[in-house]
């Protein structure tokens, strides 16, 4: 990020090529280290000499820029580890984009850069600038700026989005301090520059487009370090449908993972997490512009009617809750404004505010001493550009230095205003948007950032239990045996061996009793017919077992039958299905939803990390769909929330504590009326 001398291997005199163009960049940023050029065929480049092999280099040079075809990177990057070179960036496309072939080439290099301690970036990149250093490692035409905090660093394997999110900021007057376009991340990653990123004090804000994230755990660890340090993530992450999946694989070489559990768990970590590209660039505009995030909900002020009601239902959709503003700010907007306006939230200023282009500067000032109110939006209309720019300069005073985040909005559109009112409110530190929707829908990713919290460090809460010897899948019976010891409810039970067995057990149990063949291979009983319910008689009792026992018998992959469950009947009432599994990446995730149709159908479930509290789960359950269902509808009894949400958060303490868990499935979990308890009516654990 800092080379003091750089050589450029596939210097050329060729106007438009790679290494001319990494050469003018250099110089439009006048590098204040050494510069080497290394061609085939030597002699004066641009008024510099050049040698024609790395073996001719000085050594110990910081970086070398590899601007060459990708059938010599390889022994490039071999001549870099020889010269005792620092780092590399690798330019040419050609290895893990392009399929199996490429990868092992690109393993293959990235082992020797490995082995020789060269810290290289790409293959297949643009490189990076660092515009706080003045150093431009890149092939695109960069230009010199001077950055002043607090600045936005940009991350991406795609040059191109890179590119992209810096125009963007250009547009809006945003300092960058970092570009930086990882490629194939054959050796560094985007977690590198996160952490490189967050240690630099100009950088408020990190923005990362990442068609993947590589060594997910760490980046997790990363976010929440650089949430907890005041400072931001702002991600983008394409791959929720099968055409963004292919579309990774062929960019950049990126294996896909599940992205439903990526978005619940970079959330819990403080990321903030966008869809679009516009999005992307809203909220870092919001988040440098505003010293501090929105603690409550926002006031908003226009001079229209029809735009109050719009703004409202346009809050509700993005679940921004519209603060219901202090008797003392009612009294003060009361008195500013004509005697026919009603003081609410939004607030209609009417066309009052065309006789005094200050009063919605006015307005916003009351509303911002509020403590109701954490953050102001201002939806105007630009009416001709002189009196736009009259209404901007009357309300700056009001606003200018403001503590909450103050969005200014021009409504129409494209419609022409004055150029001098962009320039006057980035000054005050005040973002101008000309789209009510996306300033909502950008403010909507600061609230939701403002109410993060850190979840409190559970190492002490462990739960370790002893664990067979044996690993896959494991029968229902041992499955229940574990969370029994764990301390779930499971209900009264034991395994049987014959028919006189199971009478004996459900004498002991006490009948009613269910039946159940245990194997390894039955994950699914009733599709065979080997879950019997509701047996009272001991004849009917030892019929099911013979049945159980030659059904088993008669399927065409032989299993080998542990016994049959015998269990105490119990009551069924709300049924959930709750959830742990390992993710190979991502590590613990939880998930919690309604059972039957609810998840069959309507996939009503809600994903939490494993470190989730009771009212974390809580909170995740008030989300479902069929949440009204669990609180009592139509006459039904509420369930044991706070056993359900108990049974959740200890499943992820029990797959934290245990690593050899790979997944356990709870389906049903049986939840009664409150303070009745939750009980675990079957579970399939999974061991490594």
């Amino acid at each position: 990020m800092r080379p003091r001398s750089i050589a450029i291997v596939g210097a050329s005199a060729k106007p438009g090529s790679t290494g001319s163009r990494v050469l003018a960049n250099l110089q439009r940023f006048d590098f204040a280290g050494d510069i080497h050029l290394v061609s085939r065929k030597g002699g004066e480049i641009d008024g510099r000499e050049s040698v024609t092999s790395l073996t001719d280099l000085p050594p110990d040079i910081d970086l070398a820029i590899l601007a060459i075809p990708g059938a010599g990177i390889g022994d490039a990057v071999a001549g870099c580890v020889e010269r005792g070179i620092g780092a590399a960036v690798v330019y040419s496309s050609g290895f893990a984009e392009m399929g199996a072939e490429g990868r092992i080439e690109q393993d293959r290099i990235a082992k020797i850069a490995r082995d020789g301690g060269l810290a290289l970036l790409g293959p297949n990149c643009i490189g990076l600038t660092n515009f706080i250093d003045g150093t431009p490692l890149s092939f695109g035409v960069q230009r010199p700026a001077e950055i002043a905090a607090p600045a936005v660093a940009i991350l991406g394997q795609s040059g191109g989005m890179v590119g992209n999110i810096r125009l963007s900021c250009a547009a809006r007057e945003l300092p960058v301090s970092y570009t930086i376009s990882t490629g194939n991340e054959a050796v560094l990653s985007i977690n590198d520059f996160v952490e490189f990123a967050a240690a630099n004090d100009a950088t408020r804000v990190i923005a990362v487009f990442a068609e993947q994230l590589r060594d997910p755990q760490r980046f997790l660890a990363l976010a929440k370090a650089v949430r907890q340090s005041g400072k931001q993530i702002v991600l983008i992450h394409p791959g929720e449908s099968e055409g963004a999946q292919e579309a990774a694989a062929s960019h950049t070489g990126s294996l896909v993972t599940d992205h439903a559990v990526m978005r619940t768990l970079v959330t819990e970590a403080g990321v903030i997490l966008v869809e679009t590209l516009d999005e992307m660039g809203d909220v870092i505009e919001l988040l440098l512009r505003s010293a501090a995030l929105p603690k409550a909900g926002p006031a908003i002020v226009t001079e229209s009617g029809a735009f109050k009601g719009l703004a409202a239902d346009m809050c509700a959709r993005l679940k921004l809750d519209l603060p219901i503003l202090e008797g003392a700010t009612g009294q003060k907007l009361a008195a500013l404004l004509p005697d026919f306006a009603h003081v609410s939230n939004p607030l209609d200023i009417t066309a009052q505010g065309l006789q005094q282009p200050d009063l919605s500067g006015q307005a916003a000032a009351a509303l911002l001493a509020d403590r109701n109110v954490g953050s102001v939006l201002m939806a105007l209309m630009p009416g001709t550009q002189e009196f736009g720019l009259k209404v901007a300069e009357a309300v700056l005073p009001h606003i200018r230095g403001s503590e909450k985040p103050v969005v200014y909005t021009m409504l129409g559109d494209s419609s022409a205003i004055a150029p001098e009112i962009a320039s006057l409110l980035h000054e005050a530190g005040i973002a101008l948007f000309r789209s009510p929707d996306r300033a909502l829908r950008a403010l909507a990713r600061l609230h939701e950032a403002g109410r993060y919290s850190p979840v409190t460090d559970r190492r002490n809460d462990a739960v370790k239990i002893a664990l067979p010897d044996t690993s896959g899948v494991l029968p229902e019976y041992l499955g229940k045996a574990l969370l029994a010891s764990a301390g779930f409810t499971v209900p009264a039970g034991r395994l049987a061996t014959s028919a006189k067995d199971a009478v004996a057990a459900a004498a002991e149990i006490g009948r009613p009793v269910a039946m159940k063949a245990q194997a390894s291979a039955l994950s699914h009983k009733s599709d065979i017919g080997a879950v019997a319910l509701g047996l009272e008689k001991p004849e009917d009792i030892a019929a099911t077992f013979e049945a159980q026992v030659q059904r088993v018998a008669a399927l065409p992959s032989k299993i080998a039958l542990d016994g049959i469950l015998v269990e105490a009947m119990q009551p069924r009432d709300h049924e959930l299905i709750v959830s742990a599994r390992r993710d190979d990446d991502w590590g613990p995730i939880l998930m919690v939803g309604l059972g039957g149709i609810w998840i069959e159908v309507l996939k009503d479930v809600a994903m939490l990390g494993a470190d989730s509290d009771r009212e974390a789960v809580l909170a995740a359950l008030r989300g479902l769909k069929g949440y009204a269902l669990l609180k009592g509808a139509r006459g039904q009894p509420p369930a044991d929330l706070d056993a359900i949400a108990d049974t959740v958060a200890r499943l992820g303490v029990l797959i934290r504590a245990n690593p050899r868990i790979k997944e356990i499935e709870i389906n049903p979990l049986s939840a009664s009326g409150p303070g009745e308890g939750a009980v675990v009516l079957d579970a399939l654990v999974t061991l490594a």
